[in-house]
């Protein structure tokens, strides 16, 4: 069965086996999401209350502008002032909240500051699922079937976590997303939007080496100095010294061996390196593990970028490495492998249309359930992996000879 208003018959309706489970999960989510408000832990995960992560955004942002800098880049007494500040919301204190982002963040969190805790977490979360939508419906390669794209991403299970945590994920993936569908109309506008994504580094990280692959050199001259001229607007506002600060916190956080670090800093994530301390294997060599991670990320970038692929599942690709290449991700930002996994899924059809094989779906479903941290998901640990397949799937259709590629597939 196909979607209404989609003639090319080139994609349907998930099947039922697939259907209800993405349904239920994901409303088992927003419940949690609505329950964290009166109720902590009363269903599921116990998120201490609605927006911990945000907390540590806003709180910095609001120190930063009264000029108690020093007091965020101080891991320890930044979580006591928060503890203080937002006792009230909080049903536990939190154990350990650090500020970890570049200065540059503080100039987009800055606008935001004023409405205070719970009216900046608000405006955020609506403000940044706003411009995922529009990002996935600008330029779309199918028009007919991006509106369920964009409602699937901003009612997966890990949309829920997002919102839960009060993180940044939707703005992440609408600044991948938007930046990339303006290349060809508007490459520097382009490049100015995909500037803007150091406010994360870990998630810029494969940016460069696709624009170079495209050949859009105007584009990453853009989103050079898009990122240059935050760093000087953050240097203007609050002062250099927030960048030398910073700097020996991020040196801090991955040098040190303070348990603090170790466990909320790298392992209660979703990255390639905390998986494999996960599953056993030793620090040093999981570090190795996770430079492979990059490396391969990029590999898989540009060949995606030089193949013979659309733009949708170029960008397919791109979300899904920037995820396997970040030192650092969370549940929330398995947003990113849910859109590659829809843009896959959506993409056209052969020339003679064959119905989705049952597996695919699966491997949607698979991506679609993966909304919980490795730390408590032995499950999740194998998150890479999955990945890496599905990378590799997409750059097999890449550089498959034309006349194969082009054949009607078996279902």
């Amino acid at each position: 069965m196909t979607l209404p208003g989609d003639p090319s018959g080139a994609f349907e309706r998930p099947p039922a086996v697939v259907a209800a489970p993405a349904v239920l999960f994901a409303a088992y989510g927003w419940v949690v999401f609505a329950s964290t408000f009166w109720a902590p832990g009363a269903i599921g995960i116990n998120y201490d209350a609605p927006g911990s992560d945000w907390m540590v955004l806003w709180g910095a942002a609001h120190e930063a502008m009264r000029g108690h800098l020093p007091l965020i880049f101080d891991g320890d007494r930044f979580t006591a002032w928060l503890n203080l500040t937002l006792k009230g919301w909080l049903s536990a204190p939190v154990p350990f909240r650090p500020w970890v982002y570049p200065p540059s963040f503080l100039v987009l969190l800055a606008p935001f500051e004023p409405l205070g805790f719970l009216g900046s977490y608000a405006a955020f979360q609506a403000l940044s699922a706003g411009l995922l939508v529009a990002a996935i419906l600008y330029r779309a390669e199918r028009p007919q079937v991006a509106p369920w794209l964009a409602a699937a991403a901003l009612l997966c299970p890990a949309a829920s976590v997002n919102a839960i945590d009060g993180q940044c994920s939707f703005l992440v993936a609408a600044l991948l997303i938007g930046g990339f569908r303006l290349l060809k109309a508007r490459p520097l506008l382009a490049g100015a939007v995909l500037g803007l994504l150091t406010f994360k580094p870990q998630f810029w990280l494969l940016v460069p080496v696709a624009l170079a692959a495209a050949g859009q050199w105007r584009a990453l001259a853009a989103a050079i100095g898009s990122a240059g001229a935050l760093v000087l607007a953050s240097a203007a506002i609050f002062g250099i010294e927030a960048w030398v600060w910073w700097g020996r916190e991020t040196l801090e956080s991955y040098s040190s061996v303070d348990p603090k670090w170790v466990q909320f800093g790298r392992i209660w994530g979703d990255s390639v390196y905390a998986c494999a301390l996960l599953l056993g294997v030793p620090a040093k060599l999981a570090s190795l593990i996770q430079t492979g991670a990059i490396a391969a990320g990029a590999a898989a970038v540009f060949a995606a970028f030089r193949g013979r692929l659309s733009d949708d599942l170029r960008l397919a690709v791109l979300l899904a490495a920037t995820l396997l290449a970040a030192p650092h991700s969370g549940s929330y930002d398995m947003v990113l492998m849910v859109i590659a996994l829809g843009l896959w899924l959506t993409a056209e059809g052969e020339p003679q249309p064959q119905p989705r094989s049952l597996w695919r779906w699966m491997l949607g479903l698979a991506v679609w359930l993966s909304a919980y941290p490795p730390a408590i998901s032995p499950s999740a640990r194998l998150l890479p992996l999955l990945t890496t397949g599905f990378i590799v799937l997409l750059l097999r259709r890449a550089y498959l000879p034309a006349r194969l590629d082009a054949a009607p597939q078996p279902a």
